[in-house]
């Protein structure tokens, strides 16, 4: 028993030795023990071949005369750095359109930056001519990333027929399509959005309005605002759209644009907001102070000034005063035929005391009057008689007080 003991560690103990040196050879030159494991490290931490994908989901289409086609295409970063990827499109046929565009606004599109490990979706569209024969045509799309490390070329074919082909998809619709309001109100527009396919889509919800506009989705029947609205097969969803309007607008038309996309499809409707403006009259003196002087018996010119501030027009406006009795006054103009916004006229009122009114303060009332707007100011005035009367009066009270002297003299002595 001893002996076999003995036997088997003899043949253990060069396996043991075997095994140590070969651990110190690993650790004295530095080599990796595991490098299956290193290898696949390296593999997983490697840069891609390519730095960028173009996917363009159809490349046989079959389109009619006069149509256009539109399909959402994609540009996907396969790098941890910003790409930017140049676009070409090669071989179209003559009077044809064919193009990138961004989605939302849409612009023409010749490169696209992309983030890092991120996508890029813009919009292909080819628009038919209407005289175009029935036959296969083809166009190349090229893209290129600036390093010129990646490029695709992708083939697209045509085929076009004499009958237009039937898209289904999406359709936007408005019963009232043009508004009108005064700047600075809320006009609310009814759109139906309606799904022409025969399974359930989610469209998102856009609309493109003049700068400073809001603009709001909301159900028909509903306070909340929406920006996506889900459809049913063959399903029609009537929506709310609320527009504010800026209260300086200027008076106009304004041309709106609602859009809906589900996927591939997408719909679109004009709409238009004719805004008539708002009235701001003013009224004053150059100096800014609305009081005068008048002599008794004298007409005197007083100037003031007319202004619109507001966005629209003035149209025939009037004057008229609320004024003593026995005063006359008079406007030159009597009459502005129109007053445009921002501009300012000078109007002269000629006002006339009666000669034998007392001197002192007085209230006048100006008002402008017309169908689009009334404004009315209050002046005082101030009349102090004539210099000739004044002497007269003088000379009246002296003859006064003189005889009731002499009545008072005369009566003494008696």
């Amino acid at each position: 028993m001893r002996l076999e003991v003995l036997k088997q560690k003899r043949l253990l103990a060069p396996f043991l030795v075997g095994c140590l040196s070969l651990l110190l050879f690993f650790a004295h030159t530095g080599l990796p023990i595991f490098a299956a494991e290193t290898q696949t490290e390296k593999k997983e931490t490697a840069e891609p071949k390519e730095s960028f994908n173009l996917i363009l989901p159809y490349t046989d289409i079959t389109v009619g005369q006069g149509q256009e086609v539109t399909m959402d295409t994609e540009v996907v970063n396969r790098t941890k750095n910003p790409v930017q990827v140049g676009l070409s499109i090669e071989g179209a046929p003559q009077g044809w359109e064919v193009g990138f565009n961004s989605r939302y606004p849409s612009y023409p599109v010749r490169s696209v930056m992309v983030q890092g490990e991120k996508s890029q979706t813009i919009e292909f569209k080819a628009k038919v001519p209407d005289n175009t024969k029935p036959g296969n045509y083809e166009t190349k799309v090229s893209a290129k990333d600036d390093s010129g490390k990646t490029s695709y070329t992708e083939k697209i074919v045509f085929r076009v027929t004499s009958k237009k082909v039937e898209t289904g998809g999406l359709k936007l619709t408005s019963q009232y399509p043009v508004l009108t309001t005064p700047s600075g109100q809320t006009l609310k527009f009814t759109v139906d959005l309606k799904n022409e396919t025969n399974k359930p889509l989610t469209a998102s919800l856009v609309a493109q309005a003049p700068t400073g506009w809001a603009v709001r989705f909301k159900p028909q029947f509903g306070d909340t605002q929406i920006s996506s609205i889900q459809l049913k097969e063959n399903a029609t969803e009537t929506l709310s759209l609320e527009i504010d309007s800026p209260a300086r607008a200027d008076a106009a038309e304004y041309p709106l644009t609602v859009r809906a996309r589900a996927g591939a499809f997408e719909a679109s409707t004009n709409l238009k907001v004719t805004l008539r403006g708002v009235t701001d009259l003013k009224m004053g003196t150059a100096s800014g102070t609305l009081n005068t002087s008048v002599t008794a018996g004298q007409k005197t010119p007083v100037p003031f000034l007319v202004a619109n501030a507001g966005t629209a027009p003035v149209r025939n406006l009037a004057f008229i005063t609320k004024k003593p009795d026995k005063w006359t006054i008079d406007f030159k103009p009597d009459k502005i035929d129109s007053l445009n916004p921002g501009e300012v006229r000078e109007i002269s009122m000629e006002i006339t005391a009666p000669a034998r009114a007392i001197a002192g303060d007085y209230a006048i009332t100006v008002a402008a009057n017309s169908a689009d707007t009334n404004k009315s100011v209050d002046f005082r005035v101030t009349v102090s008689t004539a210099t000739l009367w004044g002497w007269i009066g003088a000379a009246i009270v002296a003859a006064v007080v003189l005889g009731l002297g002499i009545v008072f003299v005369r009566l003494g002595r008696r």
